[in-house]
This record gives C-alpha cells, sequence and structure tokens, in this order.
C-alpha cells in the first residue's frame, strides 16, 4: 500500500518478473528458499493486472472455457474441463453472466466488477499457488470493490487446500472494511519501505511513534495521512510529515525473515503437468478467433458488398471493350487499376490487426497461454480465409463485364493473380502492422508503402524503363508482378480486329515487348508473389514474436 507513485505497481512486476527487460535489477528474489525466473513463475503463478483486456466478442463462459483448454494439462478432458470452468465461475460469482458477452466501447457487455472477476477467473483455472493483483478495485465503487475483496479474502483462507492460493496485492487506499481482510502490509513511499509486517501490528507501530489513529477514522487512510506531505502550503504539517517517516521506521522491532522458509515445497511446484501441444494450440486459437469473426461479420459482408459495387463499376465504365485497336488503350489501364484495387482493399482491411490486439497477446503469452507461433499462424489462416471471397467475388464480377478473353484457362489465371494480388497486399499490411505496432503509426506507414507500389507497378512506367537505381523499389513492388502477370495473360493468344485501320495489329503477343512485359514471364510473376508473401509473412511473425514494448 502507498500514495500514487511509491512504487507498488513496479515492487508488484519486479516480484512477478513483468518488468522491461532493459530493466536492471538489484538484490535476491527468492520463492520458498531458492531464486526463480519467469518461466517459472508460469507454472504455478497468475497476474491480473490493473487494466482488464479480454476479447469483447466473446462470452464469459467462452472466454473460461478458451482459457481452460489453453492453460489446464493436456491430459484433462471436455468433462474435466467444464467443472473447472463452472467451478471458478460459482467461485468468482459469474454464474448469472455466463452466456452474457464481454463488451466493447461500442457494444454493451458485462459490468466493469464482472470484468475484474472475470479476469481473477482466467487466472485462477489452472489453481495457481500464488496469485498477483494489481489495484484490483481500481474503477470500481465502493460496495462492489469490497464484495471483489471479499472474495480475494475466502480464496486465500478457504478450507480447500486444492484451491489455496497465496494472493499479493497493490492497492492505493481501501475503505477500513477492505483494510480489514488483509493479513500482511507493506508501506512504501517514494520506494522505499516504511512498514512491513502484520496488518494488525502497524497501528501500534503508529501509535508507539506518537501518531495514533483518531477515532472513526479509516485506519489506511491515517497510515498513508501520516508520510504523505500535505500540498496545502502549511509549514507545522509539512515539518510533522516529514519527521514522521523515521519514527515510524523506527517505531517497528526489526525484520527477520528465513530466506531458506519452504524450500522443502519447492520439489513439489516443479511438477507441474505439460499444457496442450503446439498443433492443438492452433486449434483452439482457430476456433476462438473464427467465433470472434462471425461476431463481426457485419464488417465482412460491407466488404463483400463494397466489392460487388466496385466490380460493377469498373466492368461498366470499361463494359465490353472488344477487340478493336482502341481496346488496346482501354485495356491496360483497367487491367492495373484490377491490381491497384483489389491491393489496397486486402491491405486496408487487415492493417490494424495486430496492433489492436498487441496488448492483449502480450498478456496471455506473458501468463503462458499460449506460443507466439501458435498465435500468429491461426490468425494468419483465419484473416487468409476471410479475405479470400473478396478477389474471388471480384473476379467473377468484373472478367466478363469488360469482356476479357473469354476462355476458362485465361479466367483461372486471372482469378489466381487477383488471389495472390490480395494476399501480397495483405502480406505487406500486416508486416508493417507488426513491425509499427500501433494502428495510428501503421496507417501512417502503409499509404507510403502502397503509393510506391503503384508507382513501380509497371503501366505510369514501363520496367524497361525504371531508372537503375530504383531497379530494388521496382523489384519490391507487388503490383508490377500482378499487372504483368494479368497484362501477360491477356495479351497473349489475343486476337485483333483491324476496324478499317491502317498498320494495325492483329496480335495482342505483338504488344508485350514494346510495353516492357517480356522480362519476366507468367510463372515468374506467380513465383515472386509467392516468394513476396512468404517474406513479408516470417517478417511480420518475428515482429509479433520479439518485439514486445
Amino acid at each position: 500500500m502507498g500514495p500514487s507513485g511509491s512504487g507498488k505497481s513496479t515492487l508488484l512486476n519486479t516480484l512477478a518478473c513483468r518488468l522491461d527487460v532493459n530493466t536492471k535489477v538489484t538484490g535476491e528474489m527468492r520463492l520458498n528458499g531458492t531464486p526463480y525466473d519467469n518461466a517459472e513463475l508460469k507454472r504455478i503463478a497468475g497476474y491480473v493486472m490493473q487494466d482488464d483486456m479480454l476479447n469483447g466478442q466473446l462470452t464469459v463462459e467462452e472466454t473460461l472455457h478458451y482459457t481452460a483448454e489453453l492453460r489446464l494439462p493436456r491430459a484433462f478432458n471436455a468433462k474435466q474441463r467444464n467443472e473447472r470452468v463452472n467451478d471458478v465461475m460459482k467461485d468468482m460469482g459469474l454464474t448469472h453472466v455466463k452466456g452474457v458477452i464481454v463488451g466493447t466501447p461500442l457494444k454493451k457487455g458485462i459490468s466493469g466488477g464482472e470484468r475484474k472477476r472475470l479476469c481473477v477467473g482466467m487466472q485462477l483455472l489452472s489453481r495457481p499457488q500464488l496469485l498477483f493483483l494489481d489495484e484490483p478495485t481500481s474503477g470500481l465503487d465502493s460496495v462492489t470493490a469490497l464484495d471483489l475483496l471479499k472474495t480475494f479474502h475466502v480464496l486465500a483462507h478457504g478450507k480447500s487446500q486444492e484451491k489455496a492460493v497465496t494472493i499479493v496485492c497493490s492497492i492505493h487506499q481501501p475503505q477500513s472494511k477492505i483494510f480489514g481482510l488483509f493479513d500482511s502490509l507493506i508501506l512504501l513511499k517514494n520506494g522505499n519501505i516504511l512498514y512491513q509486517g502484520p496488518r494488525k501490528q502497524a497501528m501500534e507501530v503508529y501509535k508507539h511513534a506518537g501518531y495514533a489513529c483518531p477515532m472513526y477514522t479509516n485506519p489506511a487512510d491515517h497510515l498513508l495521512d501520516v508520510v504523505t506531505p500535505s500540498k496545502g502550503g502549511v509549514s507545522d504539517e509539512l515539518e510533522y510529515k516529514e519527521d514522521s517517516d523515521l519514527k515510524i521506521v523506527q517505531g517497528q522491532p526489526p525484520i527477520n525473515i528465513d530466506l531458506n522458509l519452504g524450500v522443502t515445497k519447492r520439489l513439489l511446484q516443479n511438477k507441474v503437468a505439460p499444457g496442450p501441444s503446439w498443433p492443438r494450440q492452433v486449434g483452439i486459437l482457430l476456433r476462438r478467433t473464427f467465433q470472434e469473426q462471425y461476431r463481426k461479420k457485419k464488417i465482412l459482408l460491407a466488404s463483400l458488398l463494397q466489392t460487388v459495387i466496385m466490380a460493377v463499376l469498373v466492368g461498366t465504365v470499361f463494359l465490353q471493350i472488344g477487340t478493336g485497336q482502341k481496346s488496346i488503350i482501354r485495356r491496360q489501364p483497367v487491367l492495373f487499376f484490377c491490381a491497384v484495387n483489389q491491393g489496397i482493399f486486402g491491405a486496408l482491411t487487415v492493417i490494424n490487426t495486430f496492433p489492436v490486439e498487441r496488448a492483449l497477446t502480450l498478456r496471455e503469452r506473458a501468463s503462458g497461454t499460449y506460443l507466439a507461433s501458435a498465435y500468429f499462424v491461426s490468425k494468419i489462416i483465419v484473416e487468409t480465409l476471410v479475405q479470400l471471397p473478396v478477389p474471388i467475388l471480384f473476379s467473377i464480377s468484373v472478367y466478363f463485364l469488360i469482356g476479357l478473353q473469354p476462355l476458362p484457362g485465361n479466367f483461372f489465371l486471372f482469378l489466381l493473380f487477383m488471389v495472390l494480388c490480395s494476399m501480397a497486399a495483405t502480406s505487406l499490411a500486416l508486416m508493417i502492422s507488426a513491425l509499427c505496432k500501433t494502428t495510428d503509426l501503421s496507417v501512417a506507414v502503409l499509404p507510403m508503402a502502397l503509393e510506391v507500389s503503384r508507382l513501380f507497378g509497371g503501366f505510369f512506367l514501363s520496367p524497361a524503363n525504371s531508372p537503375k537505381y530504383f531497379s530494388w523499389l521496382d523489384a519490391l513492388s507487388y503490383v508490377k508482378y500482378t499487372y504483368i502477370g494479368i497484362s501477360l495473360n491477356e495479351l497473349t493468344g489475343l486476337q485483333l480486329s483491324c476496324d478499317n485501320v491502317t498498320n494495325c495489329e492483329t496480335d495482342g503477343q505483338a504488344f508485350i515487348k514494346p510495353y516492357g512485359f517480356d522480362y519476366i514471364p507468367i510463372g515468374g510473376c506467380v513465383g515472386a508473389l509467392l516468394a513476396y508473401i512468404i517474406v513479408c509473412r516470417i517478417i511480420a511473425f518475428l515482429g509479433v514474436r520479439f518485439l514486445k514494448h
């Protein structure tokens, strides 16, 4: 306990091994007599942070079920997991809201107190021996806060040995009823310990130091009032406060702690059953992500609707361009527009994928819920499957309206390039969102990347005429490979009519070399797009895996 800025959260994060990796810690940290690390703590401890981060689209019961599947030992069957979930909901008083969604800022869900109980319940599923709570009463009214702390008190002093848990909690300034529920107290000020010992003994120490608690005063308020300097400018009060720190420290007996206490328990703690395997984690996360996407199906329907509208607009503007000499002038712009359009649609849909979930996934990974690779693979699979209908629907709608070559082989190759183009742009956006960390920064960087890809896309400047010093940018443009691929697909085998025009070309292949499309074949375009997709997604994974702050 202590005033704001006293170091409560820092101390808690230090004990829980949740500090920034660059933070230097001195001294010894022991758990039951011997040093410990974050990996060991994940197996036997839970951590509930001050802000409640949850999947807003899932219900209370679904949230607990997915957490149980990811954290409980792989030996647990479905019946045992259900029993554990129901047991936790009963202990935390969540049974009456088990079918209610958690909620988002735009959609009402459970209350603040119920969100906090759900966060605690998620940690209790694995029956931890140690539970860290960072200011659990923040944002709650006094009645809800007291009810929540009573629940924690029952957990810490319960008769069931199986559910026994030691709770380490930071708190700012609790009401007297809440203060009376604690067993031991560490009073902090400016990062220093002023008091450490039984909660009941704190008042005696203050009394011997000359600062007895007045009648009808909240003991917690009195403890902080004495050691917190007044900002009112009263000199006598300030002198009294500054002198109080030393008196309180001197007024308590020396603290003797056996650092080897509990060494015999350590052997039992190391015997922890393994969690679900990597494929099992991927499967669970796939189901969870699909369920979240289903709850957001309006976004997918809107995306499909605007795809149809755009395809109809493009198809009617370039309606049945024909095979005359003038069609060549119209054919290349519409092919280029198709490549650009599908890239932008795909990229904008996923640009906020990782930034929005970064804080939640980092917290879940810190708790040992799943591996970063399992999360990334499941997320990529779902995003790909959700995005796949867009280029397919666009190709079916626009291809025959424009009047491109009506051959099955040409159509399916066009469809393949539209899918690859959408996936390449999506991969670029995923890479940017994974590296930029925040949505604002991702949205700022993505337009530049898309514009560069469009500039070197092969339409405004043919690859043959691109400056040598910009050859590397030309090679990184996914639009270029898509545009050249669909252009080669369309011009190869295209028979043109002369329309009473002199010096006319009757074969579309005659335009391939003048446009600079002859330096790379269709197979090379497909291979380049596949390589682009793979490399971007590998970089995106590295960003998700290693960028944690």
